[in-house]
């Protein structure tokens, strides 16, 4: 089977058309897997068409010929065309809850990693519901930790979640090491703070020192005005000229008289 990728996402094939690879007619939309809780590995689906899904068709793993982003094309022998019956020991584990062997509820189920040639199961994926301080987020549940599978829960060895593994799109870490990064985040962050905090430190300083500076100059300013008013300034030596002249000739007028 030719695939995009070799390891899919359940809930990436909920609602996903499904055609006919030699007709390319529809057959429907995925409507559930037909996952084997035994031997963890997908069997087939169901995908359902017409009014309310009230057609259903059922397709084996093995006769699903490629997935793709938009659709899943299946080999299907017309001539020879069975419609295959549910397996009855199939089941569907999402919204399961999940609890430690001591009895605490960790979370909730809420997907599973195919390996699309084979169906088989890589991994689950859960959802915390806080205990013992788990973020929030989309955590791995390694299928060797399940120690019990019921009709509404599974029970899976505590120790599995001391340190639980983070999970993202093509993004798989420890806890741990994420804690670590946001640690690192902030130390950075409490770096840059005190950096602008001392910028704005010397800022104020020079702002300071600038307001003193204009203090003393308007200081000296008004000692000055203060200065001259008490003091005025004698007339230039033009105006005293024009004075001078003035008085001669009041004097020689009054000397005629």
């Amino acid at each position: 089977m030719d695939t995009q990728e070799s390891v899919i996402k359940q809930s990436q094939l909920i609602n996903l058309l499904v055609l006919d690879r030699h007709t390319a007619e529809e057959l429907g939309r995925v409507d559930h897997l037909w996952l084997n809780t035994q031997t963890h590995q997908v069997l087939g689906l169901t995908c359902k068409s017409g009014f309310l899904g009230s057609s259903k068709q059922r397709v084996l793993w093995q006769q699903i010929e490629s997935i793709g982003e938009h659709s899943i094309l299946v080999n299907i022998n017309r001539e020879e065309f069975t419609n295959p019956e549910k397996p009855d020991e199939v089941y569907s584990l999402i919204g399961h809850e999940v609890w430690t062997d001591t009895g605490s509820k960790v979370g909730k189920l809420v997907d599973y990693l195919i390996v699309a040639e084979t169906g088989a199961i890589v991994n689950y994926l859960f959802t915390s519901s806080g205990w013992k301080g788990i973020l929030n987020g989309l955590y791995i549940l390694p299928i060797s930790k399940i120690q019990s599978i019921g009709s509404k829960r599974l029970i899976v060895e505590e120790a599995t979640f001391q340190e639980p593994q983070f999970y993202s799109e093509g993004l798989n870490q420890k806890v741990g090491q994420f804690k670590e990064l946001l640690k690192t985040d902030l130390e950075e962050t409490k770096r840059h703070f005190d950096s602008l905090t001392k910028g704005a430190q010397s800022i104020a300083e020079q702002a300071k020192d600038k307001a003193k500076e204009l203090g003393d100059r308007a200081k000296e300013q008004l000692s000055e005005t203060q200065q001259k008013s008490e003091n005025p300034a004698l007339p230039e030596a033009p105006e005293i000229i024009e004075i001078k002249a003035e008085l001669i000739e009041d004097s020689e007028e009054k000397k005629k008289g």
